[in-house]
């Protein structure tokens, strides 16, 4: 049988030191989108492509590859003919020059129109270069370009990575091929377990790369099969103790990055820990141990805990029990603090929150804390409150913040909030004010809930837009870069539009920015400096809108059609609920081709014609009917006269059936009427009437910016 042209295989396994959490999570995505993205420029096949990893290495496999890159055509753009010709038609110096540059004569060159200019061009047939080549030239650049915190340089290297490269496997189906990351040259020899393993590992071809690792190296390299195979063993121990295990998909996720052949060894602590708040207990063994707590059939907690190892079997007593005397001390610390804590209510803490800097340049967590009262009562009187529910929110302002100096969230930081709850039900505050202290930081992850309470909602929306539009109210602040957002502001922005749309507010954010900015200057010391308060705004805005359409585009929307519904004449902070209702009345337009024709093409028309002449603040009353002079003037100012006298709030639905029925009169007016009249009265007088159309327009959407 003769062999596919694309039925070779390829191993790259890059051996390291252990590799942090955060590097292993992103990597596998990383690595896949960007190989896939070189084969694809280098016009280069393939079949499946799989990354593998575990705390030592990071793999990748790629099927089905040809032998060669297949011959190309090679378009390189030279400059326009205008620029590349003289008058006679001989070539310039800039032509010559491109010429020369490609090591080509000026007559293999070709003229070929592009984007509505003549361009000069050369046009090369490339020859197809072995993929082995290829690989071995794109991969190591690939794998040193991954992203990730904390890279090193090790020995006399001048070259990072997450942490030092220590072995390189690349096999070609089964035979070597050679590749070097930095001072690192490939074989075809692997390393297992640190305990486990037998000795090197020797990858005879990448068919065998997974079971071998497994046989000889006591490695499970496919994460989703050791994750499968954490889960089955959580399970079953937690069946054995009587209980379920509590699940945890991100403690789990974390846990199978941690191991290469894990075992689950079940653990117990002293029932006198169940008297602590459940939330300090299984924090204290999620987040701090990586443990998986166990629940009994009634939903109580259990005096046990499961962890997953890295070792043998054989050790698991002495995992055991190295593991129960940790966490013995752990919850030792927090029954401690949680005794301790309740000795001084939360209300007696407020005057110590000066001791703790909101950020820098921006004073302390109570002057915050004074800040976020105000605001969260401008809030909740937005929001429509009435005067009861005004004051459990201004209370749950002043004690939002108060946990951050207790001895429990100062030991055991991710807590905040939960102890804030806790303590305040045990100091007698009222059950919406203790809620609303948890619930103002959320949400805290994605895929978090948000604020449901009323009270929870005004606290977590103030103290979320006092946080943004303080630090974008500095000069030089942080903002976020890039990956870097050290303030976590993505994700209070993320958290304000969530609560908003999830809770079927109507709310007009910009207004309580404003009153947020106001607060924050009226409340710093006079040598502070901020921005003025137009740009911070406009920054704020600019920012919390590129959240609101990357979550748009998340819910597989037309990026067009987010486009022309954030930029109508509503600021979309105004009002985000009202921005889904326009977006889906444009949906529903833009599925009816005779409709979206007739509000489109005039609607694209007079948008481009007004340019800088548009008057957003133009009524029918500004139209003066001694400067028409025309009837098909007269004949769209009296429909826009019934269209605006009539009202278009009912629905946006109905807007579009009304601009639909405007057609006739508005190519009327276009067949008949010269907009741009030499006498300025006339000519303003159109522009005024045509700014009447393009604002009914706009209050749906901004149609030149659909893809039609």
């Amino acid at each position: 049988m003769t062999a596919s042209p694309h039925s070779n295989q390829y191993l790259l396994e890059i051996g390291a030191e252990e590799l942090p959490l955060e590097f292993l999570l992103s990597a596998p995505t990383e690595l896949t989108d960007k190989v896939k993205a070189a084969l694809d420029e280098q016009a280069l096949p393939y079949g499946e492509m799989a990354v593998y990893v575990t705390p030592r290495r990071l793999a990748l496999i790629i099927q089905a590859l040809p032998e060669l890159q297949a011959e190309r055509t090679f378009k390189t753009k030279g400059p326009p003919i205008r620029v590349a010709l003289d008058a006679e038609g001989n070539p310039t110096q800039a032509g010559l020059g491109f010429a020369r540059k490609l090591g080509v004569e000026f007559t293999q060159l070709v003229q070929e129109t592009i984007e509505g200019e003549i361009y000069m061009v050369l046009n090369q047939q490339l020859k197809g270069r072995p993929t082995r080549e290829l690989l071995a030239e794109l991969l190591p650049g690939i794998v040193l370009g991954l992203s990730g915190s904390h890279f090193m340089a090790w020995g006399s290297n001048t070259i990072r990575f997450s942490r030092p490269i220590r072995w390189l496997v690349s096999l070609w189906n089964n035979q070597h091929l050679p590749l070097s990351i930095g001072p690192v040259n490939s074989d075809t020899v692997s390393h297992g377990h640190r305990v486990m393993a037998q000795g090197p590992v020797t990858i005879a071809s990448v068919d065998e790369y997974l079971n071998k690792l497994k046989a000889e190296g006591a490695v499970l390299a496919d994460q989703c099969v050791r994750r499968q195979l954490i889960w089955e063993e959580l399970q079953a121990s937690a069946q054995q103790l009587g209980g379920t295990v509590v699940e945890n998909e991100r403690l789990l996720d974390t846990v199978t990055m941690l191991v290469e052949q894990p075992s689950v060894v079940v653990g117990r602590f002293e029932e006198r820990f169940l008297d602590i708040p459940e939330e300090v207990t299984t924090t204290v063994m999620t987040a701090h141990q990586k443990y998986f707590p166990v629940r009994a059939a009634d939903g109580r907690l259990m005096p046990y805990f499961m962890t997953v190892s890295n070792g043998r079997k054989q050790a698991a007593e002495t995992i055991r029990h190295g593991n129960e005397k940790v966490l013995t001390a752990r919850l030792e610390d927090a029954r401690f603090f949680f005794l301790e804590d309740q000795k001084i209510p939360l209300i007696d803490r407020l005057e110590s929150l000066k001791g703790i800097t909101f950020q820098k340049g921006l004073g302390s967590m109570y002057e915050k804390a004074l800040r976020l009262e105000k605001l969260a009562q401008q809030v909740a009187a937005a929001l429509g409150y009435d005067a009861p529910q005004q004051a459990l929110t201004q209370r749950a302002a002043q004690l939002a913040k108060t946990d951050l100096v207790t001895g429990m969230v100062f030991e055991f930081t991710e807590l905040q909030g939960a102890m804030g709850r806790k303590y305040a039900s045990l100091s007698g505050e009222p059950e919406a004010v203790a809620e609303a202290i948890f619930e103002h930081y959320l949400p805290r992850f994605t895929g978090d809930l948000v604020a449901q309470s009323p009270v929870g909602i005004a606290v977590s929306l103030a103290d979320k837009i006092d946080t943004i539009v303080a630090v974008f109210s500095q000069k030089n602040a942080k903002l976020p870069s890039g990956s870097k957002d050290p303030l976590g502001l993505r994700r209070m922005a993320s958290g304000i539009i969530q609560t908003v749309l999830e809770n079927k507010l109507t709310v007009d954010l910009l207004a309580l920015m404003g009153q947020a900015y106001q607060a924050l200057v009226s409340s710093a010391p006079p040598t502070a400096k901020f921005e003025d308060e137009k740009t911070t705004l406009n920054l704020v805005n600019t920012f919390i809108l590129q959240r609101f359409r990357g979550w748009l585009l998340e819910q597989d929307n037309r990026y067009d059609l987010i486009d022309a519904v954030l930029e109508s004449d509503t600021s979309p902070l105004r009002d985000l609920a009202d921005v889904l209702t326009r977006l889906e009345a444009l949906k529903q337009l833009t599925q009816n081709e005779d409709t979206l024709k007739k509000v489109y093409e005039p609607a694209n028309r007079i948008y481009k014609i007004l340019g800088q002449h548009y008057n957003p603040q133009a009524t029918v009353a500004l139209v003066q009917a001694a400067h028409l002079r025309d009837e098909a003037e007269q004949a769209l100012l009296d429909q826009l006269s019934h269209l605006e006298s009539q009202g278009i709030h009912a629905s946006y639905t109905q807007l579009s059936e009304q601009l639909s029925a405007l057609s006739p009169a508005v190519e009327s007016f276009f067949e008949k009427v010269m907009v741009n009249d030499p006498d300025d009265a006339v000519r303003k007088n159109r522009y005024n009437l045509l700014s009447v159309l393009n604002r009914f327009y706009l209050k749906l959407a901004c149609f030149t910016r659909l893809v039609v």
